[in-house]
């Protein structure tokens, strides 16, 4: 098994969601056993980096998506990150709840 540095890919991924003002979203980073509902999940796993998405019972919706890269896995995080904006948003719009509060969905 490689030997990866778990805080260096964080410090990346942070550093990104604050480029991007993804702070108010919900996501977990490189802790499998997190059950944070509706987050977006990024950790590493038997060798590979792993993307999935909670729902409110923090139960893996759809599928678990795995990448043997870092960069692989983190654009995935993102595109999951952003369609989860454009959906609660859409929601809002709608008259419907979004999954959690966040200023993101007024924008």
């Amino acid at each position: 098994m490689e030997n990866i540095n778990i805080d260096e890919f964080k410090a990346i991924i942070i550093s990104e969601i604050k480029n991007n003002h993804y702070e108010s979203l919900r996501y977990v980073l490189f802790s499998e056993k997190d059950r944070t509902p509706f987050a977006v999940h990024l950790f590493w796993e038997d060798g590979k980096f792993i993307v999935n998405s909670r729902d409110e019972r923090s139960y893996v919706v759809g599928k678990s998506f795995e990448f043997n890269s870092f960069e692989e896995a983190k654009e995935k995080f993102f595109r999951t990150l952003f369609l989860s904006v454009k959906r609660n948003r859409s929601d809002v719009e709608e008259g419907y709840q979004a999954d959690y509060p966040s200023p993101l969905w007024q924008k």
